[in-house]
């Protein structure tokens, strides 16, 4: 009992140092990259740029820490072997079908966390159930029959990645889309054009 005690003990704590690492590196990565960008940018932009920094800093801090954690952990007792010793490690087909489906769902996390984007009021886009993940890492979200959202990422001038919102209107056209005003916009347009192709009493147009 005492032997489990003194594991669980030396897991928490490591855990805690990690979680520690990880959150001092977010909150330096979003102050310094909302101070560093152009007071002159909107504040959206400047807040977009802090959440970017703030995610590379702790990605970075994390792989910076990770030998020191090791350590600890190796003191503390705890085991530190790779995940390629475990005997229930699974094939090769088992690895394939497993990275497909974690690029499936991140996709649709992508598409569904980026969706702010487009729409602020959280409501609309941002539900994860509503998007499907493609293998390609791209997401679409269904709108009404023959219309899609379609979400991918591309990377600016700067390297970073940054989402990429059009309509597929089944025509074989992709339209841009900055706004959800856009999106209504569009789908006021479809309703009006296909209600008037449906109504009986809309007469033909004479030559």
């Amino acid at each position: 009992m005492n032997g489990d005690r003194r594991t669980n003990l030396a897991a928490a704590t490591t855990s805690g140092v990690s979680m520690l690492i990880a959150a001092a590196g977010s909150v330096i990565g979003a102050l310094a990259g909302f101070d560093l960008s152009p007071e002159t940018w909107p504040s959206d932009a400047r807040v977009a740029i802090a959440g970017i920094a703030a995610c590379t800093v702790c990605a970075a801090s994390a792989d910076l820490s990770e030998p020191a954690l090791t350590w600890l952990r190796r003191r503390l007792g705890l085991r530190t072997g790779r995940p390629t010793d475990a005997p229930t490690a699974p094939s090769l087909d088992e690895s394939v079908d497993l990275a497909a489906t974690a690029v499936k769902d991140d996709a649709v996390i992508r598409a569904a966390s980026a969706a702010w984007h487009l729409d602020h009021s959280y409501g609309f886009l941002d539900h994860a159930s509503q998007w499907q993940g493609h293998e390609d890492g791209t997401a679409t979200y269904y709108l009404a029959p023959g219309i899609l959202l379609h979400h991918r990422t591309e990377r600016n001038g700067r390297g970073l990645a940054m989402p990429h919102f059009t309509l597929l209107t089944g025509d074989d056209r992709e339209l841009p889309v900055d706004h959800v005003k856009e999106i209504h916009a569009y789908l006021l347009t479809r309703a009006a054009r296909d209600g008037s192709a449906d109504d009986p009493t809309e007469l033909p147009a004479t030559v």
